[in-house]
């Protein structure tokens, strides 16, 4: 996927927020996001639906709330969602996997 200038400058400035918070991310061959290793909040993701070009994005949802999920997983072209304490019912799981082609649920170590 071609992006523009200014989708590149706001990608890259996500991703700097992202990695000031202790994330990480691949931009190279595959686009991916991962801040499983974050006790990341609704407003520390709250740009996260701004990228474009992503992926995957994996993510520790133990502090994110179901709309902030939902409208990560609507990302345009976003083909993985990664999720580890995610406390999701039948019909939140049913939505998110409605909006990207791949949740994947990670069991939890704790």
């Amino acid at each position: 996927m071609k992006l523009s200038n200014e989708a590149v400058a706001r990608n890259e400035a996500i991703i700097a927020h992202i990695e000031s918070i202790g994330g990480g991310c691949v931009w190279e061959e595959y686009f991916a996001v991962s801040l499983m290793d974050v006790a990341a909040t609704d407003r520390d993701v709250a740009d996260l639906p701004d990228l474009r070009g992503v992926q995957q994005i994996a993510l520790d949802a133990l502090n994110l709330s179901f709309p902030v999920l939902v409208a990560i997983a609507r990302i345009p072209g976003l083909e993985s969602l990664v999720l580890s304490h995610a406390a999701l019912s039948d019909s939140q799981l049913q939505t998110l996997q409605a909006a990207v082609a791949e949740v994947v649920l990670v069991e939890d170590e704790d």
